[in-house]
């Protein structure tokens, strides 16, 4: 019976090791799919917000740190989560595809018009969203892109359009729950002293859009999209409009305490409280969904 012997393998040379690392390194580094897009979510959002964290700095440094420049904590979190989400396994190596809408995004951000990021940003999240693979990571980290320029701008483009209704409407329920008048959307004190009104930057629409960027962050995270109730969301928006309209309420009542109530101090507890209700509203409704999916399948 004759023997097979082993074929020697041929040695490799230094060299093409050397050239196959670097093709890996290309395609896992800093070429690759996932930090590409990461880094343009980053540079977009910081682009985007540019003016408003420079405006509040040179305003008061303190306050804007304090405030975190004017941008919600559900925001900075939903960015924080998308960019993580973008960086998970598995390794995406960027097509060429990928890499024409990262020049077009990145001729967006060169734009004189910081606000134009935001137009990008939606763009690639939803690019990333609609190309990745369904449940996977990244495609999460596409809809939370997304919906994190709903606060950002979105909601500022609806405000700009319909701004005198949004700003009666604010009014109208402030005066209910005075039982004061109004003329548009300036309100009585309940003490007859005087008129106060409703500023763009008291209207409830920014926070109600920031349920709904809290909704799609928590069952984006949780999985639970499929099964989670979307009336949980509209419960948190309603619940932010009840929230804005006591604080313009209490203005109303205590005339003396405007200042504190409308001043850093008001803004940061009503901001806080805001965010608490809004993250257990939507954590409930986006587990009690799954729990009440679980039940039904046994």
């Amino acid at each position: 019976m004759r023997s097979i012997e082993p074929v020697p393998t041929p040695p490799t040379s230094t060299r093409g090791r050397s050239f196959a690392k670097r093709e890996s390194d290309i395609a896992d580094g800093l070429l690759s799919w996932n930090i590409l897009f990461a880094g343009l979510a980053v540079i977009g959002f910081a682009n985007g917000m540019s003016h408003r964290a420079m405006a509040a700095l040179r305003d008061d440094p303190g306050q804007a740190l304090l405030l975190t420049f004017d941008v919600s904590a559900i925001v900075w979190v939903a960015l924080i989560a998308a960019v993580g989400f973008l960086l998970r396994p598995p390794r995406r190596s960027a097509s060429k595809r990928d890499g024409l809408v990262a020049i077009l995004a990145i001729a967006v951000f060169l734009a004189p018009a910081p606000q134009l990021s935001w137009l990008a940003l939606s763009g690639l999240g939803l690019y990333v969203a609609t190309t990745s693979q369904p449940g996977a990571f990244h495609r999460s980290a596409g809809w939370i892109l997304l919906a994190v320029t709903v606060p950002m701008f979105w909601s500022r483009v609806v405000f700009s359009l319909m701004s005198d209704a949004i700003l009666r409407f604010d009014a109208m329920l402030v005066s209910l729950v005075l039982g004061t008048g109004r003329v548009g959307n300036t309100i009585s004190f309940a003490d007859g002293w005087g008129y106060f009104w409703v500023a763009p930057a008291c209207s409830s629409i920014a926070n109600v859009s920031l349920a709904l960027l809290c909704w799609v962050l928590i069952t984006q995270m949780l999985g639970t999209g499929r099964t989670a109730n979307f009336r949980f969301c509209l419960m948190a928006a309603c619940a932010v409009i009840v929230i804005n309209v006591g604080r313009l309420s209490l203005i109303g009542i205590s005339r003396d305490h405007f200042e504190l109530i409308h001043g850093p101090v008001g803004s940061l507890i009503t901001g806080w409280v805001t965010v608490a209700v809004i993250f257990a509203i939507c954590l409930y409704g986006a587990t009690s969904g799954a729990k009440h999916a679980a039940r039904s399948s046994y």
